[in-house]
């Protein structure tokens, strides 16, 4: 079986070793040796970084920089590509398909935050997502999505194509080695001066809530008079200035702005937390939440469908309002058996979130198509 799949490394997705789609693919080939896979890339991939045997790695341009060269890439480069290899199979990445070719397709989904009014891409690719969007759908033969509200939304909007979903989960990053209590101390002593913090993620999903996040933390230490920190840890997309007058915030001092260097320090930093707060303005699924429950740490986050259907029992819910927040961060900052309870659900939740799991729901689903169109 001759398996094509689009991997493609954004801007903010460029390391490897945190592209969940590339190394759910990349666990498939080692898995199923005796298959053939093509890896297509639409712009330039890391040298050496498929080396199996059983892979092809293909760089095919145009690079796709706008939902123009997307339409032609998927509708009139592909399909020549995929006749040219005999390939039986092509997974997509994101809400979109090949619509010219008949071979059987995945498609595979993360979210549906191209529907809501707030969300990252621009007026051109959410207009061509949502005029084709359902041809999308109806013409792939699969359609892998991440989790149950994914499916629930989908299967709301369009009943008939039910049957085609997969619920294959997501995978992150492997934390099987927290650091000892020392390790953690030290972080503590690099970063927020030896003093406990929360540590907040400040990325292009969440940077809408900054200012909710600083009026709730000014709550929490006019109430508990506590020495606690709070860490923004802000994704390189970010620019600086990003809190207008931050000079006159009354807690600034109490206040770190970290970029992290990589992937090692931000991990620190996650690991040394007493809870972090993640607080998405959009539905969209970024890692930063599953991770820190990989990280065996409490986790703070909005409360919707979407944030409770990938942390369930392991998150501790707030609506976006600052009262409301800097109550739950009192209340973890007050309640042992609350945080060891979702320490615990965490612990379990993040287990389920292996990129060997998601490769072999994938398979499962490949199987079945495989069977159906047999």
């Amino acid at each position: 079986m001759t398996i094509a799949v689009h991997i493609r490394f954004t801007d903010d997705t460029t390391d490897p070793a945190i592209n969940s789609h590339y190394q759910c693919l990349l666990l498939l080939a080692t898995k199923y040796p005796g298959h053939h896979f093509i890896f297509i890339f639409d712009k330039t991939y890391p040298p050496g970084l498929i080396t199996q045997k059983n892979i092809t790695a293909l760089l095919l341009p145009p690079q796709i920089k706008n939902p123009l060269l997307q339409h032609y890439w998927y509708n009139f480069k592909i399909p020549g590509l995929l006749n040219k290899y005999n390939a039986d199979h092509f997974i997509s990445n994101g809400p979109v398909c090949s619509l010219r070719t008949n071979i059987a397709q995945t498609m595979m989904l993360n979210d549906l935050s191209f529907l809501d009014k707030k969300n990252l891409y621009t007026a051109g690719e959410v207009r061509y997502i949502k005029k084709y969007f359902k041809k999308f759908i109806v013409k792939a033969t699969t359609i892998a999505v991440t989790n149950q509200q994914v499916r629930n939304v989908l299967a709301g909007m369009y009943p008939l194509i039910i049957d085609k979903i997969r619920l294959i989960g997501y995978g992150i990053k492997d934390v099987s080695v927290l650091p000892e209590y020392e390790a953690q101390e030290n972080s503590r002593n690099k970063y927020a001066d030896g003093k406990s913090y929360f540590l907040a993620f400040i990325t292009d999903v969440t940077i809408q809530h900054t200012i909710i996040l600083l009026k709730a933390f000014s709550a929490f230490k006019k109430r508990q008079l506590s020495n606690m920190q709070l860490i923004l840890l802000v994704s390189s997309t970010q620019k600086e200035g990003f809190i207008p007058d931050f000079h006159l915030y009354k807690y600034r001092d109490d206040v770190k702005i970290i970029i992290p260097a990589n992937g090692q320090e931000e991990q620190e930093i996650i690991a040394a937390a007493y809870t972090a707060v993640y607080l998405p303005a959009i539905n969209m699924l970024e890692t930063k939440g599953l991770t820190v429950l990989a990280n065996n740490v409490p986790l703070l986050t909005i409360e919707n469908d979407f944030c409770k259907s990938l942390y369930h029992e392991a998150a501790l819910y707030s609506p976006a309002d600052e009262k409301k927040l800097a109550e739950r961060m009192m209340l973890l900052y007050k309640d042992e058996n609350l945080r060891n309870n979702l320490l615990h659900a965490g612990r379990s939740i993040a287990a389920a979130y292996t990129w060997e799991l998601m490769a072999g729901k994938l398979a499962l689903s490949l199987l079945d198509t495989a069977t159906q169109t047999a």
